[in-house]
């Protein structure tokens, strides 16, 4: 993080992808080649569960069939109708239409009626088109990219892998709060990944203890991701990956993730030391429009500072407070940036295409810088 006279770069397709359907249309055509996240492992435990998600606007479902866990783009091959019209659940891959059932390999098996189309549903060749899925410890992505076709997500991920997977490691479901947001996807992710706006817009809640220094905190760039830590020290990612790796890392100092296109894996202190995971993704629905996901969980991990005494004494007590509160605190902090986004939003056809970005901003600078790589790439 180091000040400079700022010199304003073109961001690639803005603002036309928050007002053009059609370039957000393109736009999205080539972000779905990438990996995207999806939701936990936790929603998907048992044989048939499954949970319905978006890949780059398009509807998909997760399920765990007996071992494994598989993917599939949410449409009945026969007419297209949704197979899954409830956020979660469990069951075999009936459609609800004309009950078409099909196997874990998304290959149809029971046609009602089969005589009106052919011999046999196998000779139909009908399948459902597969997504591609991989995990990251509690952490599932996918992508509509044939296997092989690009970096594994192990290398997707990079230096984040093993932290991202050892900070998902909670034994709990994590608790989950959703809104829709009148705002673009990526107009929502700005606000994510930068910190100058902080003392303003939060200031009843992160943003009071005022800017970031730069003495004290640092950023982080690897592949099209990057992170911000509470803590100067330029080997800081390294030495988290290392002691996720080994089971040493203890909670200290907050630490966000920002993982290419759209998720925000936050690592915060609560109160005192209670230290506490926020995940946040922003689907984009329509150039104007976007939903929040958002999942809150107790930080698997000990304090590195011990508690105080009063800490310990009290935390029967507290930890039902911390209950209570944190569906309130998360939803106020994310409420604080949805509102500056939908406020963007609402002028987007005025959006200056080379927005003038600051030091604390730097981290938005390569978040655009790894989208545009991402449009040539797809």
């Amino acid at each position: 993080m180091k000040p400079q006279i700022p010199t304003p770069t073109p961001f690639a397709n803005w603002p036309d992808t928050l007002i053009d359907p059609a370039r957000f249309r393109d736009e999205q055509t080539r972000l779905a080649r990438i990996w995207t996240f999806l939701g936990f492992t936790h929603d998907v435990a048992k044989d048939g569960d499954w949970f319905r998600a978006t890949i780059a606007t398009r509807s998909v479902f997760v399920q765990r069939l007996g071992e494994e866990l598989r993917g599939f783009e949410n449409r009945c091959a026969h007419r297209s109708f949704p197979l899954r019209n409830a956020d979660k659940g469990n069951g075999p891959i009936v459609c609800g239409f004309h009950h078409w059932r099909y196997d874990k390999n998304g290959e149809v098996v029971e046609v009602p009626q089969c005589a009106l189309f052919g011999p046999s549903p196998g000779e139909l060749a009908a399948r459902l088109n597969p997504i591609e899925i991989d995990t990251c410890g509690s952490l599932i992505f996918g992508r509509f990219a044939p296997p092989g076709s690009g970096p594994s997500l192990r290398l997707y991920l990079g230096e984040s892998f093993d932290i991202l997977a050892a900070i998902s490691a909670t034994s709990v479901a994590p608790r989950f709060v959703t809104r829709s947001v009148e705002a673009n996807w990526r107009l929502c992710f700005h606000a994510n990944v930068e910190d100058y706006h902080g003392p303003i817009i939060h200031a009843r809640t992160l943003g009071k203890s005022g800017y970031p220094r730069p003495e004290r905190t640092h950023y982080f760039r690897f592949g099209w991701h990057s992170a911000f830590f509470a803590n100067p020290d330029p080997d800081g990612l390294t030495r988290m990956a290392a002691e996720c790796r080994n089971g040493t890392w203890r909670s200290a100092n907050y630490r966000v993730f920002q993982i290419f296109p759209d998720l925000t894996v936050s690592h915060v202190r609560v109160h005192w030391e209670n230290w506490f995971v926020v995940v946040v993704q922003y689907a984009p629905v329509s150039p104007s429009r976007s939903v929040m996901r958002a999942w809150y969980y107790r930080a698997p991990f000990p304090p590195r500072v011990p508690p105080p005494w009063y800490d310990r004494l009290t935390r029967p007590l507290t930890n039902l407070v911390r209950r209570l509160v944190m569906p309130y605190l998360v939803r106020m902090v994310l409420d604080e940036d949805n509102f500056v986004c939908e406020r963007q939003q609402s002028i987007a056809q005025q959006l200056s295409p080379a927005p003038i970005l600051g030091a604390l901003e730097e981290r938005l600078a390569w978040y655009e810088e790894a989208y545009a790589e991402a449009m040539r790439a797809s």
